[in-house]
Formats: structure tokens, sequence, C-alpha cells
């Protein structure tokens, strides 16, 4: 008669454990080769930035594909600058800078003020060509210079 006993495969159990550290020490690896946040983001909007760089507005045409069903999708982005709805005199001092976008279609003598950051949508227009001045603006709707730009496009005929 021969009796078994329940003792645990030990070589088993530590072959094991030996691969969820080996999978523990992989995993710490890779997260110390991730970019940290400030690498992908930025400097965090809530510490003061010493000799702020110039704002810049970078615009890229309208979307074609959209021109032609009388659409008009002006993508942009800024650096140097973060664009909120705050305005007046005491948020020239707010670090780092913000402010909003101005923008005028065909020659208007008012702008249109935008600080939602968001692509600017216009619609209607006429078919032929069209400009559209886009320009950064303090939070006391003063242009800032140097962070202007023109885009000029043509609204074909609709078919």
């Amino acid at each position: 008669m021969t009796t078994t006993t329940n003792r645990p495969n030990v070589a088993g159990h530590i072959g094991r454990v030996g691969a969820v550290i080996a999978i523990a020490v992989a995993l710490c690896a890779l997260s110390a080769a991730a970019q940290t946040a400030k690498e992908v983001k930025g400097a965090t909007p809530l510490v003061a930035v010493p000799n702020e760089a110039p704002a810049k507005l970078i615009v890229d045409q309208p979307i074609p594909e959209q021109l032609v069903l009388g659409r008009v999708f002006i993508q942009y982005r800024t650096e140097n600058l973060r664009i909120l709805p705050v305005y007046g005199n005491a948020a020239l001092a707010v670090s780092p800078r913000l402010g909003h976008l101005h923008y005028y279609v065909d020659g208007q003598s008012w702008p249109t003020v935008d600080s939602s950051g968001e692509t600017v949508v216009l619609v209607g227009l006429q078919p032929g060509p069209h400009k559209v001045r886009l320009e950064l603006a303090d939070a006391t709707h003063k242009p800032i210079a140097g962070a202007t730009q023109l885009v000029e496009f043509i609204v074909p005929p609709r078919q």
C-alpha cells in the first residue's frame, strides 16, 4: 500500500514567483522610460514663468473638403499664451500669459472675439475669394505684436 502526501510543488511555486518578479521589474523599467507630464504638456500653468517667450500664433489653411461644402474651418494653436475667457487689467500680470483670439472676416472693422481655443468656423460666405485675419490679444483686447496671421482662401461655387 502506498501513501501520498499533499505537498505543494515547491520548485513550481518558486518558478512562478520568479516570473512575477521579472514582470514587475520589466514594468518598472518601462514606466521609468515614459515621458513625464511636463515633457508632454509643458510647464504647469500654476507657476509663474520668468522671462516668457513672445506669444506665437500658428494657423492652418482652411480644410479643403469643407470649403467645397461652403464651410470654413480654420484650425490654430498658440505658443506661450493660454486662450482663456479672462479679461481686464489684473489679468495682464498673470503668468504664464493668457489672452484670446480676435479675427476679422473680409476686412470687417470690428473683431470677433473668441476665447474658446477651438477651431474657427465660418458658414454662409459667398463663393469667391476671402481673407480672415487672426490675431492674439491680451486680456484688455490689445493686439499682441507679432502674433497676427492672414489666411486667404476661395470658397468654390456650390454644385
